[in-house]
C-alpha cells in the first residue's frame, strides 16, 4: 500500500507547456494534467466519466477540457459543463479533481483526502532555478515497487559497491573511508521522514572536482512519500580539528547536491525524477557532475531491477536486516505510522 495523504511529484515544470494536455498516472491512477489560462496547473482524472474515454486525448478550451468521444466538457473543479443536446446535467457527471502545485521548479498533485491537501508539506526540495545551484533534471522509469528506490537511497552504505567506479571508490582508502562514515552516522527521526548527517574524512581525490584531497560532510535527509536531498560540502582535510569541536566555519571547496523524487506509477514500476548539480560557483561543472551522477544512477537501476526480478521469484522470502539498515527500519516505521493513519476506523461490532 501506498500513502496517499502527501505530494507526489508528476513532473518538472517546463514539462507542461501552456497548449498541452499531459498524461500521468500515480498509483494506477490516471491523471490529465494541463495549465490554465492564468498559467497555474489544474489536474483531473484522466476517464471521462461517460465511456471512459481520456481526457487527455481531448481538447484544451480555455480552463477546462473537452472530451473528444462525445463532446462532455469538464471544469478545472471536475464539474461537467456541457452535455452536447442536453440541457440539463446532473451532478453525477462529473471527473475527480486532483489538488496540484507548483513548486520548486516542480509539480506535484495531492493524491488523497482534497481537504487535508497541506502546501506546507511540498517536500523543500533544490529547484533548478535556484540561483545558489547549478543544476540539471532528468528523469526515467524502473521496472520496480517504490519501496525498493526508497531503501536504496536510504542506505548509503550501497554506494562503494554499486558505484564502485562512478564515485571513485575503487581504492582500499576510499571504501574503508566511506564505510566508516556509514557506520558512525547519526540518524535523526522526524515527523515525515530521517535526517542523516556524517563526515567522510580523508578522501584522496573526488571525481567531481579532480585529484584533490577533503573532508566531506554528508547530509541526507528523506521524507515521504519518498523524496531525497542531499547536500555534501567539501572542505580542506583536517578540517574537524581545526573547529575544535565546534561549528565548521571555514569557508567549502566545493559543494554538491542531488534530489531525487520517486513516484510509484503502479506495483511495481515508478518514475524517478532527479535534479543534481555543484553549487553556483562552480557552475562551469555542471555538466560533468550530472554526467557522474546520470551514470551511477543507471547503476542504481540496474542493481534494484535485478533485486526486483529475484524478489518476484523468491516469494516469501524475508529480507534479514543488518545495522546498515538503520535509517531503512526508523523511515519504514515513519512510514507505517502515516499509512495507519489514514485507514478508516473500525468501530466494534
Amino acid at each position: 500500500m501506498f500513502l496517499r495523504n502527501c505530494w507526489y511529484m508528476v513532473g518538472w515544470s517546463t514539462e507542461f507547456a501552456d497548449d498541452a494536455i499531459v498524461p500521468f498516472t500515480v498509483m494506477d491512477e490516471p491523471l490529465a494534467i494541463y495549465r490554465k489560462t492564468d498559467g497555474s496547473l489544474a489536474a483531473l482524472e484522466d476517464r471521462c466519466c461517460h465511456r471512459l474515454a481520456p481526457l487527455s486525448v481531448g481538447r484544451k478550451e480555455g480552463d477546462e477540457l473537452r472530451c473528444m468521444y462525445h463532446g462532455l466538457k469538464f471544469a478545472a473543479d471536475g464539474r461537467c459543463t456541457e452535455v452536447p443536446g442536453q440541457d440539463r446535467i446532473s451532478p453525477r457527471v462529473c471527473v475527480r479533481a486532483y489538488p496540484i502545485v507548483e513548486k520548486h521548479g516542480a509539480a506535484w498533485v495531492w493524491m488523497g483526502e482534497a481537504e487535508k491537501a497541506d502546501e506546507a508539506l511540498v517536500p523543500p526540495i533544490i529547484g533548478p532555478e535556484n540561483a545558489e545551484w547549478a543544476m540539471q533534471c532528468s528523469t526515467f522509469d524502473m521496472d520496480v515497487n517504490a519501496e525498493l528506490i526508497s531503501d536504496n537511497l536510504l542506505d548509503l552504505s550501497h554506494a562503494p559497491f554499486v558505484h564502485e567506479a562512478t564515485f571513485g571508490a575503487s581504492d582500499p582508502v576510499a571504501l574503508k573511508m566511506m564505510k566508516e562514515s556509514e557506520t558512525k552516522r547519526g540518524v535523526t527521526q522526524l515527523e515525515r521522514g530521517v535526517l542523516a548527517d556524517r563526515w567522510q574524512l580523508g578522501r584522496q581525490s573526488n571525481p567531481y572536482f579532480g585529484a584533490r584531497p577533503c573532508d566531506d560532510r554528508v547530509v541526507s535527509l528523506f521524507l515521504v512519500p519518498g523524496v531525497f536531498i542531499l547536500t555534501i560540502t567539501s572542505y580542506e582535510p583536517g578540517v574537524l580539528e581545526r573547529s575544535e569541536g565546534g561549528d565548521v566555519t571555514e569557508t567549502p571547496i566545493f559543494k554538491r547536491c542531488t534530489c531525487q523524487m520517486i513516484t510509484p506509477i503502479s506495483k511495481n514500476k515508478s518514475r524517478f525524477f532527479f535534479n543534481f548539480g555543484p553549487w553556483a560557483a562552480a557552475a562551469d561543472l555542471k555538466q560533468h557532475c550530472f554526467g557522474i551522477a546520470d551514470a551511477a544512477f543507471q547503476e542504481d537501476k540496474r542493481i534494484i531491477e535485478a533485486q526486483q526480478d529475484m524478489i518476484h521469484r523468491s516469494p516469501g522470502r524475508k529480507y534479514v536486516l543488518l545495522p546498515m539498515d538503520q535509517p531503512v527500519v526508523r523511515y519504514n516505521e515513519i512510514y507505517s505510522r502515516l499509512l495507519a493513519d489514514e485507514q478508516p476506523v473500525v468501530e466494534p461490532a
